[in-house]
């Protein structure tokens, strides 16, 4: 007979790739991110060019979150980001780095396809925060940033980008708004308050680069949610 999985099952672990030309720091990072029980390192790699090398035999990403160091040996990370952006669409992106996290920076990890930024200096809950909140589809830059980094990445990404920063309960909101419920009605149905579908409903208009109901339900309908 067949094993039946339960549905209280957990889920898969978040798969994470590590690219850093800082040996000790990558196997830190790896002990401590094998310590989480939804978190698992499936790769240490060393410099873009073994990162590309790694992702070019890969069907489908390997790796749901990947953590790229800024400051690698050619290609570095902001060289790297807009090749990977095009190519594995679906692999989100944490930078890691030691330099300071000023506004013009985070416009430009951004803008090339990064979905947030850690320093090295952090403590390690920011860092676990922020894979996480990637993870659900959701921007981990510093929060006195992320308000101008959402509309900076909505600024330049195609369609099919945008969509993809939708976390799975946003996309089920957007399904339920499409069909004309009220955030009261969709806060019922999904056991939320409504405050929180507000907000909710405020981030999916943020990440889809929208301005009114009338676009996000024609959004919906172009891309079948």
């Amino acid at each position: 007979m067949n094993q039946v999985l339960s549905a209280d099952a957990p889920p898969l672990p978040c798969r994470l790739l590590i690219v850093d030309d800082h040996q000790m720091l990558m196997q830190s990072l790896t002990l401590l991110l094998n310590e989480q029980p939804d978190l698992m390192v499936v790769g240490q790699l060393r410099s873009g060019t073994d990162l590309l090398a790694w992702l070019s035999v890969a069907a489908t990403p390997p790796a749901d979150v990947l953590l790229l160091d800024l400051h690698l040996p050619p290609p570095d990370g902001l060289t790297l980001l807009p090749q990977l952006r095009q190519q594995w669409p679906q692999l989100k992106i944490l930078i890691l780095s030691t330099a300071a996290a000023g506004t013009e920076l985070i416009d430009r990890i951004a803008t090339a396809g990064a979905r947030g930024f850690v320093s090295k200096s952090a403590d390690a809950e920011i860092l676990l925060t922020a894979i996480r909140a990637i993870q659900r589809g959701e921007l981990a830059f510093p929060p006195r940033l992320q308000q101008a980094t959402l509309l900076t990445v909505g600024a330049t990404a195609e369609p099919s980008l945008r969509l993809q920063r939708l976390s799975k309960r946003e996309r089920e909101i957007v399904r339920l708004i499409r069909t004309g419920l009220t955030s009261r009605v969709i806060a019922d149905q999904l056991s939320l308050s409504e405050l929180t579908v507000a907000t909710h409903r405020r981030n999916i208009m943020y990440k889809l680069e929208l301005q009114n109901l009338a676009s996000l339900v024609q959004f919906a309908i172009d891309h079948g949610l």
